[in-house]
């Protein structure tokens, strides 16, 4: 009877256990199910950029200002929805040292994975950075990246590098557990962590490790993550292939790879064509992009990648994880150095980059590759390395940065830069119109331009053919985006002058026009709208052109600002000299502190009802003794004399026979006739 109860027990107990065991499988299952696909999760990551050379820098602020939670701030509010975070755990920041190690082949590797010791404070500090990006419900890419993983590591793969270990070396033996090491502890460390959350096994391995290699590679680190445990059972990871770049890389991955894990998303980078998006390099030297030509490369080779993923079933989720081209001359907004051009590659030894792609290229091209991958349901991160980078789109500005003007600085190749800075700060977050290309679905970017100006109502972004440049001592002035405060569209001007000088010393200018002549006795109207952050605010319009040679100014009178845009815009005209051979356009607003906004300039032109009287002028002698004669068709209103520090020297305030300068040092004088028609002309004298 005993026996029997007992039986019974057991009976019952098994029946519990198979039944717990069940709910638990039923459960887990469930957990399994309701987890992201790696489709919905790249869906989720949409548009996102590249945290870059900040922890992946061998010491974090080298190479790009260090990370700061105001970053992640302020890339939530644009609109980006992941940020990829390189990382480096090699070099000083894991401990054990492979060097000890044959790099023979057939030889003995004596130690193990527990060498290896990762930095704690490195992992906290990651830990930290990452935890800014999660609060702010952004996706983060945790990427294997960094200098040192390619020479400590990637390089020992390749034969025709200086750090190439045989495959069968002891050294190849500790690399290979080195990296793995490092892997494990990071799986350990993050593995409670959420689904927003995904590992990058590695950092463009193309060319120095074979697509063997690298499918040995991610099956272990797979394998790793998986066996750690937690949430990392389903964590995403991101894979690449071997041997080739770009594109090509995604399709040398191998299937038994995708197939032996759910939880895959496949990555490649877009640097193509290489000569435009590395063409501050003076070895490259495509500064346009955009033609029918161009796009068609980019969907073609999509296409490519997006047949692959399609060929599995489900299809496999494809991510960018980098593309971009360099800032215009290669120019570093925190820095204002040109970039410099390494030894190796230049041929004087050392240099600086000359060129780079035109501003208008530049976006285009980031917003084509942008919305050709939304397009096909990829996701992607673009290269973002800071204010001081050669691919900027965050500036960081909580960092403080100042910028100089790159007016200031030599365009030619192994020049010296020039090291005059100017006044000019960066207040603004973004690189605002490669950053709304990113965002944006992509459209041909109509600057509306006309044939003497450019981007016309800044929907190109307010920096593209558009400048501000400062004269004087005192004046401090900024240009940036204007926000939400145009007129028309989704771009405008700002001007903020925080210190003032005169009228003329912030003059926002657009590029210059050249017209070789052709609009001879031609008459142009030009128009802008504006307002201010206060009433009384004061600007002109003012035209500068060169005619035989020689700069000349003619500007409108004195324009008043309400702190509203009114219907009508604010007109200036100009009868265009005879042989007049280049305009540009100019506003002037640096005579008073407040902010000043511009939107929807225009220009048209008419042909004059009578031809003009051709206008010239002489003077002679040159060089001069002490008298100076001027023959001039046009009524003279004013004559100064202006020394080479831009001081007046001399007046006259009527036209007169002779003008005096014996009282003048020898030396060389800017000699200004002001016309009774508004005209100005310059013409460089000699006192002798």
């Amino acid at each position: 009877m005993k026996r029997e109860k007992k039986l019974i027990k057991i009976r019952v107990f098994l029946s519990n256990l198979f039944y717990l065991r069940s709910l638990l499988l039923i459960l887990v299952a469930g957990f399994l199910n309701a987890q992201q696909t790696p489709q919905q999760l790249v869906d989720k990551m949409g548009r996102g950029i590249n945290l870059g050379n900040v922890l992946s820098a061998p010491v974090e602020g080298n190479w790009s200002d260090a990370a700061t939670e105001q970053y992640f701030i302020d890339v939530a509010q644009a609109g980006f929805k992941n940020v990829r975070i390189p990382i480096d755990f090699f070099g000083t920041r894991t401990s054990g040292d492979t060097a000890q190690y044959s790099s023979n082949a057939n030889t003995s590797f004596s130690g193990s994975r527990s060498d290896f010791t990762v930095n704690d404070s490195y992992l906290d500090r990651l830990e930290q950075v990452i935890g800014w990006g999660l609060n702010q419900n952004l996706v983060i890419i945790l990427d294997f990246h960094g200098a040192t993983l390619k020479s400590e590591f990637i390089y020992t793969f390749d034969d025709l590098e200086d750090e190439y270990t045989h495959p069968t070396s002891a050294k190849r033996a500790a690399d290979l557990a080195k990296f793995y090491s490092i892997w494990e502890q990071i799986a350990d460390r993050f593995k409670d962590y959420s689904d927003d959350l995904i590992f990058e096994v590695i950092n463009e391995p193309y060319f120095h490790i074979s697509a063997a290699e690298m499918n040995d590679l991610n099956n272990e680190v797979i394998s790793i993550i998986r066996s750690s445990g937690g949430n990392n059972i389903t964590r995403k990871m991101i894979v690449t292939g071997g041997t080739k770049t770009s594109y090509e890389a995604i399709t040398t991955i191998d299937p038994q790879v995708i197939n032996s894990d759910n939880y895959l998303i496949a990555t490649f980078h877009y640097y193509r064509p290489f000569s435009f998006t590395k063409s501050s390099d003076y070895r490259f030297n495509t500064n346009s992009w955009g033609s029918q030509t161009d796009k068609n490369n980019i969907d073609s080779e999509f296409d490519v990648v997006q047949n692959w993923a399609n060929g599995f079933n489900p299809p496999v989720a494809v991510y960018i994880g980098e593309f971009g081209a360099d800032n215009v001359y290669g120019y570093s907004y925190k820095t204002g150095d040109l970039h410099l051009v390494t030894a190796n590659n230049s041929p004087n030894g050392t240099g600086y980059a000359d060129g780079g792609p035109d501003p208008n290229s530049r976006v285009k091209f980031h917003g084509y590759v942008a919305n050709a991958a939304i397009d096909r349901g990829f996701s992607f991160s673009a290269w973002d390395d800071g204010g001081k980078g050669s691919k900027t789109i965050h500036l960081r500005k909580d960092n403080g940065l100042v910028v100089y003007d790159i007016n200031h600085f030599t365009i030619d190749s192994f020049d010296p830069k020039q090291t005059s800075p100017s006044t000019v700060i960066e207040n603004s977050v973004w690189v605002e119109d490669v950053k709304d290309a990113l965002l944006s679905p992509y459209s041909e970017i109509q600057c509306n331009d006309t044939s003497i100006l450019n981007n016309i109502d800044f929907e190109c972004g307010y920096s593209t053919s558009w400048s501000l440049l400062e004269s004087g001592n005192l004046i401090q002035a900024t240009f940036e985006d204007a926000g939400f405060a145009t007129r028309t569209g989704s771009h405008g001007a700002k001007v903020v002058v925080n210190q003032a000088d005169n009228l003329n010393s912030a003059i926002l200018a657009n590029q210059t026009s050249s017209i070789d002549g052709s609009l001879d006795n031609m008459q142009l109207k030009f128009g802008v709208h504006g307002k201010g952050s206060v009433s009384g605010l004061q600007f002109k319009l003012r035209v500068k052109y060169e005619q035989n040679s020689v700069t000349n100014y003619s500007a409108s009178s004195i324009f008043t600002l309400d702190t509203n845009y009114y219907e009508n815009p604010y007109e200036f005209t100009f009868d265009v000299p005879s042989e007049t051979t280049e305009i540009e356009l100019q506003l002037i607003c640096g005579g008073s502190v407040g902010t000043y906004y511009f939107d929807d300039f225009s220009a048209s032109l008419t042909t004059l009802n009578l031809p003009k009287q051709n206008q010239f002028f002489e003077v002679y002698p040159n060089p001069i003794h002490d008298f100076l004669f001027i023959d001039s068709s046009f009524p003279i209103a004013k004559i100064q004399i202006i020394d080479l520090r831009g001081r007046e020297v001399l007046l006259w305030n009527k036209e007169m026979e002779a003008y005096d300068l014996s009282v003048l040092e020898n030396g060389i004088y800017f000699l200004k006739i002001s016309s009774k028609n508004n005209l100005l002309h310059t013409r460089k004298i000699i006192k002798t």
